[in-house]
């Protein structure tokens, strides 16, 4: 059985547990003995020869740079701006009939809030320790009326973020 260029490579660079024993083997084979030999006549070449700098760089391709953002496309940045507009329009039309509601809307107070939700807590907490199944009672919070336009408008809003999720989806990737 020869010896394996690994076990020689080893040899060569005294990192192997096995010396003895590799040293035994070349004694008795001059196969292994020649292999060895042509092992240490390549490494004295090798190191024989002059040091040279690269002209180009190996590590250019696989290190970062850093680049310049991308610029989006035309059409996503012409897309944008018009929904800036709309909104903008939007905005400045709605801003009367908004105004026009608040008046009627009737806001409660934090600390009866508050009060709300501790009460239903603590009925809660008293159902549960008499091992009852809790009953919850609704908080009375005032009820929003919205206009068709402001309904319109949210609506108008959610589809633009979804259009522009769709239209960036590419770009995300």
């Amino acid at each position: 059985m020869h010896l394996t260029e690994e076990q020689l490579n080893e040899y060569l660079d005294e990192a192997t547990t096995e010396r003895a024993q590799i040293e035994a083997h070349l004694s008795s084979c001059e196969e292994c003995a020649a292999r060895l030999s042509t092992l240490q006549n390549v490494f004295a070449e090798l190191d024989s020869l002059p040091e040279l700098e690269l002209t180009k760089s190996l590590a250019a391709p696989f290190t970062l740079h850093p680049s310049l953002p991308a610029q989006l496309p035309k059409f996503l940045t012409l897309t944008a701006f018009l929904q800036a507009a709309v909104a903008l329009v939007a905005l400045i039309v709605a801003v009367p009939f908004a105004s026009a509601l608040l008046p009627q809307i009737e806001l409660p107070s934090f600390t009866k809030l508050f009060f709300q939700i501790q009460t239903q807590w603590t009925v809660w907490l008293d159902q549960l320790s008499t091992f009852n199944l809790p009953t919850f009672q609704p908080i009375n919070l005032p009820t929003l009326e919205m206009s068709s336009l402001l309904f319109t408008l949210a609506g108008v809003s959610v589809l633009w973020i979804l259009g522009n999720g769709l239209l960036l989806r590419n770009q995300m990737k």
